[in-house]
Parts: structure tokens; C-alpha cells; sequence
């Protein structure tokens, strides 16, 4: 009897992990442009949006290729969570701090906004750091962070 109590208990916890929806409050579809040394992917995607939680979804004929999901301290890529710092330092090849892709995903100013200029529909920022030379822009709905010391590429483009 108590083996049979403990494998529904554990039936019943497995299912339930797997049936957790996250609550999405906003998605937007984009094309979607990665890379770094490691991915090159350019198709069409959407930004998911929720409270504590964001999901970036690349596609390709029906088929996720790019699945990045951010939740609390952690970034997911693909099912392998790591820290944000760490993520960065994987993803971007450079150790940046830790809030770096919500600010992109939020269009925000990065670095706390180091050398902003505004523009007529958003804002542009030229960093030069020991280890990365980033250009950053925001135009309207588009996001586009380019790191040309590290060969990384992250753009949004949306669809109309």
C-alpha cells in the first residue's frame, strides 16, 4: 500500500510539473536575427511576455530552432538554465551584467545608459569596453545590438 501511495504521489507531482503554464500578457511577432560563434539563425519569431518571465521562439517551417526563456535569476537556452551572468558570458562571449538581455528584450537603455543619443524614434549607444565594442540601437519597435569585438549579432525586426 505504500509503495502504491508513493508512485501516485509521484505520478501526480511529474504531471503536474508538466502542466505549469506560464502566463503570457504580450507576444510579438519579429524576424529574429543570432549570432555569435557558436548560432546563426535569422527567421521568423515571436517575443513572449509575462509577469517574471520572457520567452524568445525562433521558427522555421513549424519548428522552434531558437527557444530562450527568462525566469527570475535564470536564462534557459534551449532547456540548459544558467545564471545570468553566465549566460552572457556563453551567449554574448563577454561577461556582461546580469540584466543586459531584458534591457534588449525591454528596449532599454544598456550600461545604464553610457553615451545615449536619442533619435527621432528611439536611441543609439556606441560603447567601447575592454572587451567589447557594442553599437546598440532601438528604432520604434526594432532592436538591433551588434558586439563587432565578439562577432555577436542580436536583432529585431517586427513583422508588419
Amino acid at each position: 500500500m505504500k509503495r502504491l501511495w508513493t508512485i501516485i504521489v509521484a505520478t501526480a507531482l511529474i504531471l503536474s510539473g508538466c502542466a505549469v503554464k506560464k502566463e503570457i500578457e504580450s507576444s510579438q511577432a519579429y524576424v529574429i536575427t543570432v549570432k555569435n560563434p557558436s548560432i546563426a539563425l535569422s527567421d521568423t519569431g515571436f517575443v513572449n511576455k509575462g509577469p517574471h518571465y520572457t520567452s524568445v521562439q525562433i521558427f522555421a517551417a513549424g519548428n522552434v530552432l531558437f527557444h530562450l526563456e527568462m525566469m527570475g535569476e535564470y536564462i534557459c537556452l534551449e532547456g540548459k538554465c544558467l545564471d545570468k551572468v553566465a549566460f552572457n558570458r556563453q551567449f554574448f562571449m563577454q561577461e556582461h551584467y546580469a540584466e543586459l538581455m531584458q534591457e534588449l528584450l525591454n528596449k532599454e537603455p544598456i550600461y545604464h545608459g553610457e553615451k545615449l543619443k536619442k533619435t527621432a524614434s528611439g536611441f543609439e549607444q556606441s560603447l567601447q569596453l575592454d572587451s567589447a565594442d557594442i553599437f546598440y540601437a532601438v528604432d520604434h519597435d526594432s532592436v538591433l545590438f551588434k558586439d563587432t569585438k565578439n562577432g555577436v549579432l542580436f536583432r529585431l525586426k517586427p513583422l508588419p
